[in-house]
């Protein structure tokens, strides 16, 4: 039986429970702050609000690694104008993407699919830059290339990553949140921003559907 080469929505749906797991620690970190109006500041300022900040920020970054497997999984879906292609078509042509040099893939892939075309793309290019910052500089401060994308003056010299106030508040208004918004909600509406990105590459292009046949439990490694 031909069925879809993606699961796209059960995966988002398990990233917004992990987006729930962490409002819920937001949300009994600020119940336990002192009743004292400065104590409670600077718990917050200096302690919790990092710790929650940089959840987020990691759960952007597996975010990113999600688009890129799903642009994989569907640019190797996406050389037959929609005709049905076999499991071994499928998988052999992942394994090929996936050999080529990270540039070379890339191409191939804007290609194929024309991403750059697609809703939210500048927001998706948010999400690269950060991630290659995060993952990249001991410091974790923000680089030129993720300031410049978000409108950041970067001859500045900013906190690092989770803790620049100025860097939340262009990740909140990329996506269209107030300057204020909190990195949860920012995570939030990043999300929904991949939803429908990756939405618009699939309805832009002519996706084959995969004849995986019957599924052993002998395929399965333990």
């Amino acid at each position: 039986m031909a069925t879809s080469c993606h699961n796209v929505t059960m995966e988002l749906t398990d990233a917004r429970a992990y987006l729930d797991v962490i409002k819920a620690e937001e949300q009994r970190r600020a119940q336990l702050l002192p009743d004292h109006p400065d104590a409670a500041y600077d718990r917050w300022f200096f302690y919790d609000a990092p710790f929650i900040n940089e959840l987020c920020i990691v759960f952007l970054v597996a975010l990113r690694h999600h688009i890129e497997r799903r642009l994989i999984f569907l640019a190797a879906c996406a050389a037959d104008g929609g005709r049905p292609i076999t499991k071994e078509e499928f998988l052999a042509r992942v394994k090929e993407l996936s050999n080529l040099k990270a540039s070379a893939r890339w191409d191939e892939i804007s290609g194929r699919l024309t991403p750059d075309r697609c809703a939210h793309y500048h927001v998706i290019e948010a999400l690269r830059h950060l991630a290659n910052a995060y993952k990249h500089d001991p410091s974790l401060e923000p680089d030129d290339r993720l300031l410049n994308h978000l409108g950041l003056d970067s001859n500045l010299r900013y906190a690092s990553i989770p803790e620049s106030g100025e860097l939340q508040k262009g990740l909140g208004i990329i996506v269209g949140l107030p300057a204020n918004t909190s990195y949860s909600d920012i995570a939030t509406l990043f999300l929904e921003r991949v939803q429908g990105f990756l939405d618009d590459v699939e309805a832009r292009s002519a996706i084959s559907a995969v004849k995986w046949g019957r599924v052993s439990m002998l395929d399965v490694a333990h």
